[in-house]
């Protein structure tokens, strides 16, 4: 009897899904790098997109996270995603999450972040001019597409080069928006010299945050207080706008 053989596209095909699916097995971790956008770095990057490991990633050449790794989580597969276990550090602490991409798209679980808050106060440019700095600490069960945003963030020990006085205070921000990606936000003091509270409103969809800030200083700050009077006064305070 003849051995019937498969026709030789359907060799070929079979050929090169095999081909396809060793060189995404093998592929380093560093191609995907050229993926980024050119304000965030990554240094060190080694292992494959499956397991891995960088010994740095920075946003605007400000570097948020040190000892960065990522590990494959199979037993995600049985969910119908593919799903990778992050950690890293910023501040001697360790961050974690774990990234999971669906049908659907890209969500992220358990989020747990310490991370410099430079990169995000510079967006604004009489933010940036004060130098702010401090460790934010954000949290949140869940972020995906579908499901309701809830996210809580802890701004600790904010402090700024211009000002010799030290710590300016603590503080508590919170987002809260719908599965289209649409919602508020809002910020309160916890303790500080430096009282700030406000609100206003995001869009993830259009790139978009607006808002107002209300800084109050509780007494003069050395070397911060002359920028806060280049603000518009609101109250006893200064606001700031975007």
């Amino acid at each position: 009897m003849k051995r019937r053989s498969l026709p030789a596209w359907r060799t070929l095909l079979f050929a090169a899904g095999v081909f396809v699916i060793a060189l995404v097995v093998r592929l380093p971790a560093s191609f995907a790098t050229l993926a980024l956008p050119p304000e965030i770095q990554a240094r060190g990057v080694e292992g494959t997109l499956w397991s891995g490991r960088a010994s740095a990633a920075g946003v605007g050449g400000v570097l948020v996270q040190e000892q960065i790794a990522w590990d494959f989580l199979p037993e995600a597969l049985l969910d119908a995603k593919l799903a990778w276990s992050i950690t890293g550090r910023s501040s001697g602490e360790t961050s974690r999450l774990e990234l999971a991409v669906r049908p659907g798209g890209v969500e992220l679980n358990g989020v747990n972040l310490v991370l410099p808050l430079e990169p995000l106060a510079a967006l604004h440019p009489r933010l940036k001019s004060a130098q702010l700095g401090a460790a934010l600490r954000v949290t949140a069960k869940n972020l995906s597409p579908h499901s309701p945003i809830t996210v809580s963030a802890a701004i600790e020990h904010l402090f700024t080069p211009l000002s010799p006085q030290g710590e300016l205070g603590s503080y508590r921000l919170d987002c809260k928006g719908d599965a289209g990606g649409k919602g508020d936000w809002q910020i309160a003091t916890v303790t500080g010299v430096l009282q700030i509270a406000g609100k206003g409103a995001f869009d993830i969809g259009q790139s978009r945050i607006d808002g107002r800030l209300t800084l109050t200083p509780r007494s003069p700050i050395p070397g911060l207080s002359p920028l806060l009077e280049t603000l518009p006064r609101a109250g006893e305070g200064f606001a700031v706008s975007f």
